[in-house]
């Protein structure tokens, strides 16, 4: 979360963070709406958000966004987050304990300390790689030189951590065919040349061993934006 602050209201900003699979635009907002529900059981107020709004399309009725958050919604958005006054920011918590709040500090303090530590080598190339696939594969050579290694101590780095270099290609291939193929704005065969397939029946069985399902069985699975709502919900 982040907090851009203005001089009434500010900005609650949820950025999602990625794993190895796409993160799916039900789970942002089941975080924003699940922030709502909590906000309203820690204060012991009705809260109610000026506006909400997400980075992708509508894919429920409005009725259901606007009864979950409390506000009217937007979508197609940059970002996706609350627009709070700052008086409900600023509010003290009913059940404020000041010695708790000491605790819980040091013990966040020594949680943040833990994440400060580098991602594993495994996770750098695999970032790596998902903004350096653009129509074909950057070569274990290439990476090792992107990570400032010479290639077999680049290789036995990743063998230390339980995988190798084709495995994590694999694995940013997924993550960006499973968000190219949800988002449904291009064909499948300029995602499988953008992620370096050969063809698109290899990138077919790529799909089908990442997900169970052929790229347009997964995606018509996935629940369509209502066509005749615009984007600001009007």
């Amino acid at each position: 979360f982040q907090i851009l602050a203005g001089e009434r209201q500010s900005w609650v900003v949820y950025h999602p963070q990625q794993g190895s699979l796409a993160f799916s635009p039900h789970q942002v907002e089941a975080v924003l709406a699940a922030t709502v529900s909590f906000s309203r059981w820690v204060t012991g107020r009705a809260l109610r958000p000026a506006r909400a709004q997400f980075s992708h399309r509508q894919i429920g009725p409005l009725e259901a966004y606007t009864e979950a958050l409390a506000t009217g919604v937007q979508f197609e958005q940059a970002f996706n987050g609350l627009l709070l006054d700052n008086a409900v920011l600023d509010a003290p918590l009913p059940q404020a304990d000041a010695e708790l709040a000491s605790l819980h500090r040091t013990r966040a303090s020594a949680l943040l300390s833990a994440l400060s530590q580098p991602l594993p080598l495994r996770r750098q190339v695999e970032q790596w790689l998902v903004g350096a696939l653009d129509g074909s594969v950057p070569g274990r050579m290439e990476a090792a030189r992107h990570f400032g290694m010479g290639e077999r101590t680049f290789a036995r780095r990743l063998r230390d951590e339980g995988t190798h270099y084709a495995e994590q290609v694999d694995a940013a291939r997924r993550t960006l065919a499973c968000t190219a193929v949800a988002d449904g704005g291009e064909p499948f065969a300029r995602i499988a040349r953008r992620l370096g397939f050969s063809e698109a029946s290899a990138f077919n069985r790529a799909f089908r061993r990442w997900t169970g399902q052929a790229p347009g069985e997964w995606q018509q699975r996935l629940p369509p934006a209502p066509r005749s709502a615009a984007p600001d919900g009007r």
